[in-house]
């Protein structure tokens, strides 16, 4: 990252650089107080649209009857003047799109990973850091990432359906830049900043979960092989089945069903086991 000059060009660099740092406002409840006054603008207009409507509909005016009937008679101009029914039917398709526009905004913004905490702990470190951001930031809005709420990430979180490999993402990253990456030093040097790949986060997550996978089946075994009461060996058998599906949902992505064939695959290795030992 090079060097730029302190504030806002400063910060822009970092996130520009680093993606993943790109963490902004989602200012929810402006968004929702937007689209209630939209909604409200809407609602008045449309009770307005509707009285005039009835009103032209009752009218002695056999012209303005036919307003209800006719588009011609309804958007034709009278002494230079839009009928009201039609006038009010323009200003409501101009809100009309405002607000569809706020609502399909609001879906799209909804979609947006939340940030996360490491990435926003970083954040918070860099820009009280002296020799980074040196509180880059002097105004009211020096305090975003302080608070940490109502905060989203613009980049796609790869990680966002592996809760897993999320929950180690900090610790693991941690744990690697003690043994290996205050060694190596900082991969961006002018910005004294060490970078880790994703992929060295999964594949650390992948092989603790192989591991628990790996150990379950032995423990189960191990400790029913040591229970000598019928009774007790059957609770144990319901207990490891229980610690089996939750780390399976846990450590992976598999589907319910897939869960389900799993811990019942489980269970029955169990069952053979206790038949087939002595007591």
């Amino acid at each position: 990252m090079k060097a730029s000059p302190e504030g806002y060009p400063r910060l822009a660099a970092l996130q520009g650089t680093y993606p993943q740092l790109g963490i902004y406002r989602h200012f929810e409840t402006l968004n929702a107080r937007n689209l209630l006054y939209l909604q409200a603008e809407l609602v008045d207009l449309e009770t307005s649209l509707n009285e005039y409507t009835k009103e032209d509909g009752g009218s002695e005016d056999s012209r303005k009857r036919l307003n209800n009937k006719n588009w011609f008679y309804l958007g034709r101009k009278d002494d230079g003047v839009r009928g009201s029914q039609w006038h009010t039917m323009i200003r409501l398709r101009k809100k009309l799109k405002q607000y569809n526009q706020c609502l399909f905004q609001q879906r799209q913004l909804a979609t947006f990973d939340h940030p996360e905490a490491g990435n926003l702990e970083f954040m918070n470190e860099w820009l009280a850091d002296p020799r980074q951001g040196n509180n880059a930031l002097e105004g009211l809005d020096r305090n975003v990432w302080r608070d940490g709420k109502d905060l989203l990430v613009v980049p796609l979180d790869t990680l966002v359906g592996d809760s897993f490999t999320r929950f180690l993402r900090k610790p693991l990253t941690t744990l690697c830049h003690k043994l290996w990456g205050r060694r190596r030093g900082p991969t961006d040097v002018e910005g004294s900043i060490c970078v880790y790949g994703e992929k060295i986060v999964i594949r650390s997550a992948d092989m603790i979960g192989t591991a628990i996978a790996s150990l379950l089946p032995v423990l189960a075994v191990a400790v029913l092989y040591c229970v000598r009461e019928m009774l007790t060996r059957l609770g144990m058998v319901a207990l490891f089945t229980v610690l089996f599906s939750m780390a399976l949902m846990a450590t992976t992505n598999a589907k319910r069903i897939e869960v389900f064939a799993a811990t019942a695959a489980f269970a029955s290795v169990q069952v053979v086991f206790v038949g087939s030992t002595t007591i």
